[in-house]
């Protein structure tokens, strides 16, 4: 064979391989993910929205988390239909209704809408932003820590100015022991894994990263066998591992830079591998507790991002399309997802090929 033709085909045999490395490359997470997500699809209710898992009628918190679930994933929330109506349908509904007015749900709304590309400012005729403002007052947004931080990430996602005595709050509300309490109660215990969570992304968000101090310390301490989170250590309720406080942290972890495999426990296990463990086989969806088996919606809706590597800090666009085809997810259609287990290098894979095809090109026109 010609030295000239057995390089490029040597040249092409390594880009080739390179590119069967790079979809192997997908972790298990996004094979999860994608699991999770196929699952959840079939639990949209008719109005488009999705249930808190309480009643069966749809919330808007429970909603807007799909829909942040479904952006991790890389897919378009308005192609989500039911009877025609997405969970983005379901949201401005209940916004021009005027049932958007708790600062919790009013943040969780503001990042759906961004996350999907859409104006907060004026989503229903109405501006999300403004009216999650005007509920500020000293030191917080009129409810709980936990919705203080929530709003602090939605402010910051839009690119309003978040009041500085709501940061100061929640940095003077920080326990002794690293933690932060869902009502803001700063006494010994009582502290817990999920706001503590949240804070942490919202001071990192708003450049207070030193602010932390020791939440990572309480997370140490907190981190069960399994490598995963229980809600609250000590509790009354126990301490097993659950699905949402084991995605809250690793999503603050991720957003504290701090790798996963430094997280393992026994060399076995790390979060993502507690996370994942909590996935049912066969359905995909998301147990909230080993010991307590069943499709959990909220834990599959608060699973998908920790498992797609997202944090709160910055959301990802998948910009909503009107001209998507609606996708009616009733059972058991299954849901192709944007990402899925292929690499995210794939893209840059497919130009090295080519770039290899065009050199292949070049030398063929050459005289051999």
């Amino acid at each position: 064979m010609n030295t000239r033709v057995r390089t490029v085909t040597l040249f092409l045999t390594v880009i080739l391989v390179l590119s069967l490395a790079g979809t192997a490359l997908a972790g298990p997470g996004d094979d999860a993910a994608s699991k999770a997500l196929t699952w959840l699809a079939t639990q949209q209710n008719a109005d488009g929205g999705f249930s808190g898992g309480f009643s069966p009628g749809s919330g808007v918190g429970s909603t807007a988390d799909v829909i942040l679930a479904v952006v991790a994933a890389g897919s378009d929330a308005s192609a989500w239909k039911k009877n025609g109506r997405s969970p983005l349908d379901y949201l401005e509904a209940q916004v021009r209704a005027g049932r958007v007015t708790k600062a919790g749900e009013m943040a969780k709304a503001i990042m759906a809408v961004m996350a999907t590309g859409g104006n907060p400012r004026s989503f229903g005729g109405i501006d999300l932003v403004g009216k999650l403002d005007a509920l500020h007052k000293t030191g917080g947004f009129g409810g709980t820590l936990y919705e203080d931080a929530l709003g602090v990430l939605a402010l910051v996602n839009a690119g309003q100015a978040v009041p500085e005595d709501v940061v100061a709050r929640l940095i003077a509300a920080q326990g002794k022991d690293g933690a932060w309490a869902f009502t803001g109660d700063t006494s010994a215990g009582a502290g817990d894994t999920n706001t503590t969570a949240l804070v942490v992304q919202a001071l990192i968000a708003t450049g207070h990263r030193d602010a932390v101090g020791s939440a990572l310390d309480y997370f140490r301490r907190t981190q069960n066998a399994d490598a995963g989170w229980p809600y609250q250590v000590p509790s009354p309720y126990g301490t097993e591992t659950d699905a949402n406080s084991t995605a809250n942290v690793i999503q603050a972890l991720t957003a504290a830079g701090e790798p996963l495999g430094n997280w393992s426990k026994g060399g076995q296990s790390d979060p993502l591998g507690a996370l994942i463990r909590l996935q049912d086989a066969q359905t995909g969806a998301i147990n909230y507790q080993a010991s307590a088996p069943g499709a959990n919606l909220l834990a599959t809706a608060q699973a998908i991002p920790a498992l797609k590597g997202m944090t709160l800090v910055r959301l990802p666009v998948v910009r909503a399309s009107s001209a998507t085809p609606a996708i009616d997810l009733a059972p058991p259609q299954t849901l192709p997802v944007a990402g899925g287990v292929l690499s995210p290098a794939l893209p840059l894979i497919l130009i090295g090929i080519g770039i290899a095809l065009a050199f292949a090109g070049w030398l063929a026109r050459r005289k051999v």
